[in-house]
């Protein structure tokens, strides 16, 4: 395989995929999802709990608000190092820093729910194909 090829071909598929979603920072902003990309949009937003996108859905996250981008790594530094929030962020903590600290601890919380279900599913399959392999 040449070299830089698995970059050219993974470019030109961002760039597809950018066409194709109408992502913010693409050409084709504002037109209508194909019928492929909208039923993934719906299954997002139901996964997510979010309002179905007519974009990208991580758009949202890839160019999220700079206070979104803010908090969020306030919250990731003060899990890992330890510090509290209001000195990685610097000011104290507002109402709305708050809510969207608890929304975080939620969606943390849901996701671990969500995977807890799935290792038991995963737990409760193998449990089946051993019984079916002893038969």
């Amino acid at each position: 395989m040449p070299a830089g090829f698995r970059r050219d071909a993974t470019l030109a598929d961002a760039a597809e995929y950018r066409e194709r979603w109408g992502c913010p920072r693409g050409p084709a902003a504002g037109a209508p999802l194909p019928p492929d990309l909208a039923a993934e949009a719906r299954h997002v937003a139901t996964v997510t709990g979010t309002p179905e996108a007519t974009t990208c859905p991580l758009a949202c996250i890839t160019f999220a608000d700079p206070w979104v981008v803010e908090v969020s790594r306030a919250v990731a530094l003060a899990a890992d190092l330890h510090v509290p929030l209001d000195d990685q962020l610097g000011r104290d903590l507002t109402r709305a820093d708050l809510a969207a600290l608890s929304a975080l601890k939620k969606a943390q919380g849901d996701a671990w729910q969500s995977d807890e279900k799935i290792r038991e599913q995963k737990r409760e399959n193998d449990r089946k194909a051993a019984a079916r392999g002893a038969r």
